[in-house]
């Protein structure tokens, strides 16, 4: 059986962004998670040892968002992705979405955004230290 957590609408406030203003006053970003973990046989012991707890797939996405300032959604997206799957290794493969409301656009547009795939496979791709100072 495949299991995807779906965490929706994660909001927080960061330094991201191409132009100098959007680092230096910062703006609201939402992230979109969606992580499958490895197959489990059942869920019906309503046990946690075939899941992630929410809350600290949460806690570990706001603080990778938080660490570094990125020029680009991709960028940030990667890391995030590339941090959650380092830290937990229930998770199979993952998807990222990371969208900005306020972007430096002349245009009416609700928000602009990104999504990032990546498999467990993928993080030989990603140095170890890089990947540990991603999380550190």
């Amino acid at each position: 059986m495949l299991t995807t957590i779906q965490i929706a609408g994660l909001q927080t406030f960061g330094y991201h962004g191409l132009f100098e203003e959007e680092r230096r006053l910062g703006q609201k970003f939402t992230f979109d998670i969606d992580a499958t973990l490895r197959a489990a046989p059942t869920h019906r012991d309503d046990q946690l040892d075939a899941s992630v707890r929410y809350d600290a797939v949460v806690d570990a996405a706001v603080r990778l968002a938080g660490e570094t300032s990125y020029q680009t959604l991709e960028a940030l997206g990667e890391a995030v992705a590339i941090g959650l799957l380092r830290r937990f290794a229930l998770i199979d493969s993952i998807t990222v979405g990371v969208a900005k409301f306020s972007p430096p656009i002349p245009h009416t547009l609700s928000k602009v955004g990104i999504a990032v795939r990546l498999d467990r496979a993928d993080l030989a791709d990603w140095p170890e230290e890089e990947a540990l100072e991603a999380f550190a």
